[in-house]
């Protein structure tokens, strides 16, 4: 695996993220109809010694350069491991408002849109000797 994004702004929905939220935590990424990618943070649960179950809290959206980088590899379910890389609290901002940083690692080939090689050259005339 290799970095397809080091270090991508998320644009949340919501003032402030679950205090649980920490550098390194796991998150996943949706392909939404509308051609939009919204990020997906699990949140542990409160109950003591790890019982109950985590819930998804929608985080925010991706901008248009890392959605447009992303799709085609979300569009074919390729493996990819997604990172929380830099959160900053609400607090320290002047506005008041969290920002999230991710990080984004998998095979670089999934990223490219696949095309058969007789459709990428069939309306080539420079490769007809024909003409």
């Amino acid at each position: 695996m290799q970095p397809l994004i080091h270090k991508a702004s998320v644009h949340l929905f919501a003032k402030k993220l679950p205090a649980s939220a920490t550098p390194g935590d796991p998150i996943r990424l949706i392909l939404n109809d509308d051609g939009i990618i919204t990020v997906m943070l699990a949140v542990p649960s409160r109950l003591p010694f790890g019982l109950g179950r985590s819930r998804d809290f929608l985080a925010g959206k991706l901008g248009d350069q890392a959605s447009a980088l992303l799709k085609p590899a979300l569009q074919i379910a390729a493996h990819l491991r997604l990172r929380i890389v830099e959160i900053e609290p609400a607090h320290l901002n002047k506005n008041g408002q969290s920002k999230l940083y991710i990080s984004v690692w998998g095979e670089p080939k999934s990223i490219i849109s696949h095309r058969p090689w007789q459709e990428a050259h069939q309306n080539n005339s420079v490769n007809d000797p024909f003409d």
